[in-house]
């Protein structure tokens, strides 16, 4: 098997008005916004999206329109999106680009020095049932098809589903321990294109598995080798293919909370080390923390995407420590930039909704993630770039 062979190569309300920024090669920024207020528009993200509002309130720029009528903790008023702004047309290609908000402007899904997003979608079809989790929403190919976790969090599974918007899933394997964390990574390690973790029945800790996936159907699934894998449990991984880099969660350092490691593949190999990542909070900055960040990287190395318990400017768990998005740019060599910047289009203040699993389409022009209802069940959502 080639894999074997391989050396080591190394529910809270969104905010009328949120912004954050962070310098990015030198005159660039790197910025995630939520939008300047106009006057309200309908509620906080639910299942369909709210009416957006006027854009002669507040800020000329108008900002993203609300969610559902439902709000995000259910309160339509409470939960008003931003103001909108009148439609602007204009003629982008097909796929890789994007129509920047407001403007006849088309912008590359590939710049990430700004992350917006419009109003979130839920992915209804793919809801099992009222007490079943969908969690870790990857893309499976250039087209909408996804792969996720769904179940009861004591026996996940890994599921696949070819038409998130309108069809439901199925499971791909009969597991012998609690699958989750689906990535596929076809470049990385062929014929091995497909990585999830499962817990060992044997040992009570997670690893990370790897399998072949072919015309739709999932094959060939062992325990993946070192450096993976060492004794304290490995989970959650992220792969950057065109780098041969990974990201991952990991025991193996015998801390209080697992940590974020990496590792370079090839003939560059680096062994495994904690990553040095930080996030904003206020005008300062934090460790990353979390029990685990369920990282996403793009193929290139370039932006990774993960979670992280939502902080004040002191370091302290604010919203009853519930989970927000965060972004962070990564250098060549595979670490930060800049500390991560949440993505507060999308993440939800003053409450206990949390937001987690991010990963971006093929194409980087479609965000998906995980939600909650602040009572652990998560549906899953997704988000076009504006």
């Amino acid at each position: 098997m080639l894999l074997r062979s391989l050396k080591l190569n190394h529910g809270r309300l969104v905010p009328l008005v949120s912004f954050a920024v962070l310098t990015h090669c030198g005159t660039d920024q790197f910025s995630a916004t939520g939008g300047v207020a106009g006057k309200a528009g309908g509620g906080g993200m639910a299942d369909t999206a709210g009416a957006a509002g006027e854009a002669d309130a507040g800020s000329p720029s108008g900002g993203a329109s609300g969610g559902g009528t439902a709000g995000m903790n259910g309160g339509g008023a409470a939960g008003a999106g931003a103001g909108g702004k009148p439609s602007t047309s204009c003629n982008c290609p097909a796929t890789g680009s994007y129509c920047q908000d407001g403007t006849k402007t088309c912008r590359s899904c590939a710049d990430f020095s700004s992350l917006e997003f419009s109003a979130p979608e839920r992915l209804a079809a793919l809801t099992q049932s009222q007490t079943s989790n969908e969690r870790f929403p990857r893309p499976a190919s250039a087209g909408s098809d996804l792969f996720y976790r769904a179940g009861a969090d004591a026996s996940p599974t890994v599921w696949y589903s070819a038409a998130p918007v309108s069809g439901t899933g199925r499971p791909l394997l009969a597991s012998t321990g609690a699958d989750s964390g689906p990535l596929y990574a076809p470049k990385f390690s062929a014929p091995q294109n497909f990585f999830f973790d499962r817990v060992d029945v044997a040992t009570g800790q997670r690893q990370i598995m790897a399998g072949t996936w072919l015309e739709a159907v999932l094959s060939n699934v062992l325990v993946a080798p070192a450096p993976l894998n060492a004794a304290g449990g490995d989970f959650s991984v992220a792969i950057a293919a065109d780098v041969r880099r990974a990201y991952w969660m990991s025991g193996r350092f015998k801390k209080a909370m697992p940590d974020l490691i990496w590792a370079t593949f090839g003939s560059s190999a680096t062994e495994p080390a904690p990553l040095g990542l930080e996030v904003q909070a206020g005008a300062g900055t934090c460790p990353r923390s979390g029990d685990d960040a369920t990282p996403w990287v793009n193929a290139a190395g370039t932006l990774l995407l993960f979670r992280n318990p939502s902080v004040n400017d002191r370091c302290e768990p604010s919203d009853s420590g519930a989970y927000d998005l965060y972004a962070a740019p990564l250098a060549k060599d595979g670490t930060p930039l800049q500390p991560g910047v949440a993505l507060s289009a999308l993440n939800t203040t003053g409450g206990v909704r949390s937001e987690s699993d991010p990963s971006l389409s093929v194409d980087l022009c479609t965000i998906y993630f995980a939600s909650d209802n602040g009572k652990g069940n998560f549906d899953l959502y997704r988000a076009s770039r504006k």
